[in-house]
């Protein structure tokens, strides 16, 4: 047996990006150097590092319980990763009551199974059924979790009503039928009405069943954008190195999707390999695309997916990128802790803005002059066009600010931090307007209602919930709470009627922004990464399985 500090360093790797923590899975991998390896890296299975620790766990738990003579050690106590494990017995716990058994044999989930029965996260200790599976493995020599998974049956389908039409023999844009343990999830979420929290209401969760998929990305994809201009046309970009354009007005696709491929620069990461898209943009006419890659490389691209130009800068991630409203300028924020102002027409590199001492993390336009930006130094800069320095810095947060925006009149900045809180800020002041507390985790992710008229935002937390605020009213109008896991990212729909929450719990929630009730529920066959409403309908899901989801919640069909 051989253990490799770059295997180490890898699967921690692929722990951080596939839990959302998208921004450290880059610092990550920039630290450690991952991406320089001489040798290819392997295809490894989601949640490898989880399956790890618990097979680890497993030995451990029988390590300390297995007697001499191969029988086990009676203890009730939990057995965990840290912290010194004390043995007890607790007889009122020392075997499941028939009702348990009950309900595990209703949800065919064995004696022996039923302490894995929460997918690998969380390892519930039962000494005796641990010690005969290691019994059995040592008489077997064989090793390793039986795992098994249905192949995806395609379906030609477009969802019904003046929705789209099916794709006659294209495998890129299928429906995907469930297999048996993804039929029993929606089985047991429907009945039990999705979750609990204040947004449910004990209502039975109306599932989304019909969605088009979309493949051909060949890693987790973690983004995704509806272009403006464009109803039906749709970028994303993956892990694998390319973002794609797919128009799903096409009814036969021998050319569907354009696949805009990002080359590593040669000298830093061998001229063969790819590297992570992290950021993708289209301008607000919907005639360019601008992608960037963990490698630093900047590109932009006509909305049929023709390289118009490749923004040369440092060979530093990426990770956001937002266009002027007029789209003659593109700020691009860096790891290293720089902006870098490119003007389009032109290519050439506008200004170079340095005053974060932290990776910065967002940026976003007030007008066409004036942006902000955010990072992990707990600082939100206010700068304009040609001025060297930041004209405002704000100060306030106590953990990295992740994210912020700008309200649609240009009147209020929202940010949203670590430190579990969302400021509203003023332009014109160096204290925030509003603070608001009520996430007990991190907030990753913010947008405003798309109604210039009201000033209302919604916040989404590592806490599983999401929150609705009224700035004028300095109040939380809802808690829309259903998520099992962190929630990272989020999206109204065109009218601001509804809001889309995404989750590693692999649901898309709709919520209903009215009353704050859960109105449909999406099930993936993996952790979401991103969420994008269109502006007429359908709802784009990036997903950690390689794959792209595609529905519309509001069709009545």
């Amino acid at each position: 047996m051989v253990l490799k500090s770059e295997d180490v360093n890898y699967l921690v790797y692929r722990y951080l990006k596939e839990s959302g923590f998208l921004h450290s899975s880059y610092i990550f991998q920039f630290e450690s150097q991952i991406h320089k390896t001489d040798r290819e890296q392997p295809n490894v299975e989601p949640g490898s590092l989880i399956r790890v620790l618990q097979k680890g766990l497993q030995y451990m738990d029988v390590e300390t319980h297995l007697n001499e003579d191969g029988t086990a050690r009676l203890c009730t106590a939990p057995f965990s990763l840290v912290g010194k494990h004390v043995c007890s017995v607790k007889p009122a716990e020392t075997s499941r009551s028939s009702k348990t058994r009950a309900t595990e044999s209703k949800r065919g989930i064995g004696a022996e199974e039923a302490g894995n029965a929460h997918g690998g996260h969380t390892l519930v200790h039962d000494t005796n059924s641990v010690a005969k599976k290691y019994s059995k493995s040592r008489d077997s020599s064989v090793s390793g979790d039986a795992a098994s998974a249905a192949a995806i049956n395609a379906v030609v389908s477009g969802g019904g009503g003046e929705r789209r039409s099916p794709v006659d023999g294209d495998e890129s844009m299928d429906v995907d039928v469930p297999d048996t343990e993804h039929e029993a999830t929606r089985a047991l979420e429907g009945g039990k009405g999705g979750g609990g929290g204040g947004g449910v209401s004990g209502r039975k969760t109306r599932l989304i069943d019909r969605a088009l998929v979309l493949r051909g990305h060949t890693a987790p994809v973690f983004l995704c954008e509806w272009n403006p201009s464009s109803p039906n046309t749709l970028a994303t970009g993956a892990g694998d190195g390319t973002a794609r354009i797919w128009d799903l007005s096409r009814t036969k696709s021998e050319e569907y999707p354009v696949v805009l491929k990002h080359e590593a620069p040669s000298l830093a990461m061998g001229a063969d390999a790819r590297t992570d898209v992290t950021s993708i943009s289209w301008n607000p006419q919907g005639t360019l695309l601008a992608t960037a890659s963990f490698s630093g490389q900047l590109c932009i691209w006509s909305a049929a997916g023709e390289l118009k130009m490749t923004l040369k800068h440092r060979q530093v991630p990426v990770v956001s990128m937002r266009w002027n409203r007029k789209g003659a300028l593109l700020l691009s924020a860096c790891l290293d802790g720089t902006i870098a102002l490119w003007d389009t027409a032109t290519g050439a590199l506008r200004h170079e803005y340095k005053g974060h001492v932290g990776s910065v993390m967002d940026v976003d336009w007030q007008d066409n002059t004036t942006f902000a930006s955010c990072a992990a130094d707990r600082t939100i800069m206010i700068w304009r066009d040609g001025d060297p320095a930041p004209i405002r810095t704000l100060t306030g947060h106590k953990g990295d600010v992740n994210a912020i925006k700008w309200h649609p009149s240009g009147k209020y900045l929202a940010s949203a931090s670590d430190d579990g809180t969302l400021k509203i800020w003023s332009p014109s002041s160096d204290t925030p307007v509003h603070d608001f507390f009520g996430h007990s985790q991190q907030v990753y992710s913010i947008r405003w209602l798309p109604r210039p008229e009201k000033a209302i935002v919604a916040s989404v937390s590592f806490d599983g919930t999401a929150r609705v605020w009224d700035v004028h009213s300095n109040t939380c109008l809802r808690v829309l709470s259903a998520h099992t896991e962190a929630v990272h990212c989020l999206s109204f729909s065109f009218d601001g009627r509804y809001l889309a929450t995404g989750s590693f719990d692999k649901r898309v929630r709709i919520w209903n922004i009215k009353d704050g009730s859960l109105f449909k529920t999406y099930i993936a066959e993996d952790g979401i990464h991103d969420v994008q409403w269109a502006s007429k309908g359908p709802v784009a899901v990036a997903i950690a399985n390689s794959h792209v989801a595609v529905f519309d919640p509001l069709s009545t069909t």
